[in-house]
């Protein structure tokens, strides 16, 4: 019997050197007497397995890196205090204000008027604009706009002239096109 597991060790061992921890594992996971081709599927699962969760730990170390960045900023702007030993944040007197200025400058609701057609929004606002384009957004959403893709809405909504001239404001029409259509194709389901 020895013999026998020596020279599936070994025939294993010869395709190449191997992870010491995946390769007992994988034996071990086998069970005694299994053939090379089990061994094989048990390393070879036990190997994606440990490479998974190294790619899991490495992306919520970036994640922790971008949110400590984040919190940096926070704090460098004034926004957020830490308080005791780093151990607790809290918002400040500006991070208030600031958070007030957010709220009145994102709570604006535009009045709702049905259109006959379909009103497609396209845009194309750049990485750099994100927070006009998170607003733009979520006022087409408060339209009842559906989103098509991530960039494109439609809806039965006609777009209020104040919206308009809220984009002019912004700066933003020379990257939204909006257009309706009679005729919707496959978007027969969108603003039903």
């Amino acid at each position: 019997m020895k013999g026998k597991i020596l020279k599936k060790i070994l025939e294993f061992l010869e395709e190449g050197a191997i992870n010491q921890i995946d390769f007992v594992e994988a034996v071990l996971s086998a069970g005694y007497g299994a053939s090379m081709g089990k061994i094989e599927y048990e390393y070879q699962k036990n190997r994606r397995n440990r490479e998974k969760t190294k790619i899991q730990r490495e992306e919520l170390m970036a994640k922790k890196l971008r949110l400590q960045k984040f919190l940096s900023k926070l704090k460098k702007d004034g926004l957020i205090i830490e308080e005791k030993n780093n151990l607790k944040i809290s918002i400040s007197q500006k991070g208030k204000e600031k958070l007030q200025k957010l709220k009145t400058s994102q709570s604006k609701y535009y009045k709702k008027e049905t259109s006959s057609g379909l009103v497609i929004i396209s845009f194309d606002i750049p990485e750099r604009l994100r927070g006009k384009r998170n607003w733009v957004r979520e006022v087409i959403k408060n339209l009842d706009f559906e989103m098509i893709h991530k960039s494109v809405w439609a809806g039965k909504t006609k777009i209020p002239r104040e919206l308009i001239s809220d984009f002019s404001a912004k700066n933003l029409l020379q990257y939204i096109e909006i257009f309706e259509v009679n005729r919707t194709g496959s978007l027969e389901k969108v603003g039903k």
